[in-house]
């Protein structure tokens, strides 16, 4: 489900301008959007919570497969894997 809504905000952003003006992005358009209620109710507090969402649900059900770059003084999760400076304490 979670796929489906990303393709359909996909399909809004990228090709609802051009649905009309061009016979090969109103397909692409038709392909990717969706009338499923379910996947609407996904997107309905928008792009970047439905996107937040996904994250935490990944971080939680795949926490012990993940590979963590944590600050050793504050427990944060650092920008990249091989970062050396917290975000957010600033110790290096």
């Amino acid at each position: 489900m979670e796929k489906k809504a990303f393709s359909h905000h996909h399909a809004q952003e990228k090709f609802l301008s051009f649905k009309d003006k061009s016979l090969r992005a109103g397909k692409i358009y038709d392909e990717l959007s969706s009338d499923d209620p379910r996947v609407l109710d996904l997107l309905k507090d928008g792009d970047l919570a439905f996107r937040r969402r996904v994250a935490e649900r990944i971080y939680k059900e795949h926490f012990d497969e993940l590979e963590r770059n944590l600050c050793p003084k504050c427990g944060g999760i650092a920008r990249t894997p091989f970062a050396k400076q917290c975000r957010y304490c600033g110790s290096d």
